[in-house]
Formats: C-alpha cells, structure tokens, sequence
C-alpha cells in the first residue's frame, strides 16, 4: 500500500511539472507582438516595403507588428540581432541578398554564417537591374552597346557601390560577354550614380529599375536591356540580357523574410503562407507596382535554393575581383 502511495505521489508530482511544459509547447503562434528587423534607416526602400507588408502581416497572424530599423555595418548588425533572437518566430527579419549570399564572402572573418544561422521564408519582392545610358548614346541596343564597349576599351559604368548587388551584376554581365573592358565608378547610393549619367559624367551605369523609374518615363534615361530571366512588367518593351544573346543570364536583386535557425518548421510554414496571403492582396500588388517592384512569393524551399544560387554565383565573383569590406 505504501508502495502504491509513493508511485502515485511520484506520478502526480511528475503530472504537475509537465502541465507547465505541454502548456508552453502547445501554446498557439503567435502570442505576442512579432518584431521584424531592417537592416536599413527608416524611410528607405526596405523599411518603406516592410512597414507596408507589417500591416497586412499584423491581421494575418492577429498580432502587432514592430519595425525595428537597425542600420549600420553592411546589414551585420541587423543579421547579429535576428541570430540572437529566440528561434520562436517573433522575430524575423527582411533581408536582400548583401546579407545572406554576400557578406560572407567581403570580409576576411565573416561574423556569422548566413547558411546555418538563417532560415529563408519567402521571397517577398524582386528587383530588375538594366543596363542603362543616355538617349544619345551611340547604341539602341545591348548588342550596339558591346561593340561600342570593345571600339572604346575602358569603358566607365557607374553603379550604386562596390560589392553590392548592382556592381556584381554587371561584372556577371562584363564575364558573360568575353571579359569586357570596362572601368566600375562605385558611388555611395543610387541616387549621385543617376544624376552623373544625366549629366554626362559617366557614360553608362548598371542600375536597379526602380531607382531610376522617374528618368525612364521621361526619357532621359535609355535601358539597353534588363537582367531578369523574362522581360519586366515595369518595362515590358526592353528586352533581357538572355534573350540579346547571352542565354541563361540571370541577376537580380530581391527582399526576402528570414527566420533564425532552429525555428519549428510549422511556425514557418504559417508566417510563409501568411506572408504569401499578404503580398497577393490588392492593396500590396497595388502598392508594389506604384514602387516599381515586382511582388513574388514562394515555398521556404524554394528561396533557400535562390539565396545558396546567388551565394554561389556571387561568391566566385567577389573572390575573382578581390572585393573586400574589411578595407
């Protein structure tokens, strides 16, 4: 009898302790406001898009959504905030491809590794790059534009900045067409690399679309062709580098929802479907395409395999051209 007391009482003790722990792990996601991390200033493309997809999130998952704008160190600092958040899915965190298929690769010590601390949701948008010059510049097409380049060896582009995703395309662009000869002007944003093409500072720049949207319909600027692997519905009359006789060329810049590793596969999936309802409503395909961004979404799966193509990609590139952060 004795014996039987004492198994009951172990046994309730044991009960009590467990009801806690099946009570947290069954506790429904999410149950507190979830923050999403920018690596950028406020008032930029990225916290402009992210404070966008917050509110549509927000009534998705019946949680407030907090912005938290960490600029600073190339994204770092932002990517170091994500993985030392609890892996619950409360924090997550927007990010383009500068953090999770680049950084590793521009400094000598990486300060993390995005491959195993970070976990791909979606992709949320992607951004076209296009070849870019003046009205009156000798060529109308990508074709003209690579013999002129090889009548006039040294050639100046402008980009938004070295190392970046902008710089990276065209240096993809400059291999695929037999090593051009060209000379990269890295300018500090997108904005002084425009008005320098404008004003005829540099002949030529390779440049996300959106940037330079405003010119385009103007007709101030000239796009030979874009980088995408089908034609933009931004421009759908200017023709890809693929199709203008280098098949298979492909780079681009998109935003993207991460995780931190070891965040449960089912919390993932629900911010991924949520994050794909929001992004295929009205009011965000609304917004998107007044930003000159295309909205895309898609599997888990389905971007880890994009971020490790372009880690891929652009890591070859960054060691070949010996890029570096650490300068």
């Amino acid at each position: 009898m004795l014996k039987a007391i004492r198994r009951f009482g172990a046994f309730a003790v044991g009960a009590a302790l467990a009801v806690p722990f099946f009570a947290h792990a069954q506790q429904p996601y999410p149950n507190k406001p979830v923050r999403i991390i920018v690596g950028y200033a406020a008032g930029g493309a990225t916290d402009n898009l992210t404070r966008q997809i917050g509110v549509g999130l927000g009534e998705k998952l019946g949680q407030s959504i907090v912005v938290d704008n960490k600029p600073g160190g190339s994204t770092v600092i932002a990517a170091q905030a994500l993985i030392a958040a609890p892996p619950d899915g409360h924090t997550v965190a927007v990010f383009d491809p500068s953090t999770v298929s680049m950084n590793q690769f521009l400094f000598k010590k990486p300060p993390y590794d995005a491959a195993k601390a970070l976990q791909p949701v979606t992709v949320l948008t992607r951004i076209p790059f296009g070849i870019m010059v003046k009205p009156d510049f000798p060529a109308n097409n990508l074709k003209e534009f690579v013999s002129y380049v090889r009548a006039h060896p040294g050639t100046g582009f402008g980009s938004s900045g070295a190392g970046n995703p902008v710089h990276l395309a065209m240096e993809s662009f400059r291999n695929a067409a037999g090593n051009l000869d060209m000379v990269h002007i890295a300018y500090k944003g997108g904005a002084p690399a425009i008005q320098d093409l404008l004003g005829g500072q540099i002949p030529s720049m390779m440049m996300d679309v959106p940037s330079a949207m405003q010119h385009i319909k103007a007709g101030k600027i000239k796009v030979l062709a874009i980088t995408t692997a089908r034609r933009s519905d931004l421009l759908p009359d200017v023709p890809t580098i693929a199709e203008s006789g280098y098949p298979g060329f492909e780079a681009n810049s998109w935003f993207g929802a991460f995780v931190p590793a070891g965040t449960p596969a089912n919390v993932i999936a629900q911010l991924n479907t949520a994050l794909r309802e929001t992004m295929a409503s009205e009011k965000l395909q609304t917004w998107t395409k007044a930003q000159t961004l295309e909205a895309t979404t898609g599997t888990p799966e389905e971007f880890a395999k994009l971020v490790k193509s372009d880690a891929d990609k652009y890591g070859k590139l960054i060691q070949q051209l010996g890029l570096s952060l650490d300068n």
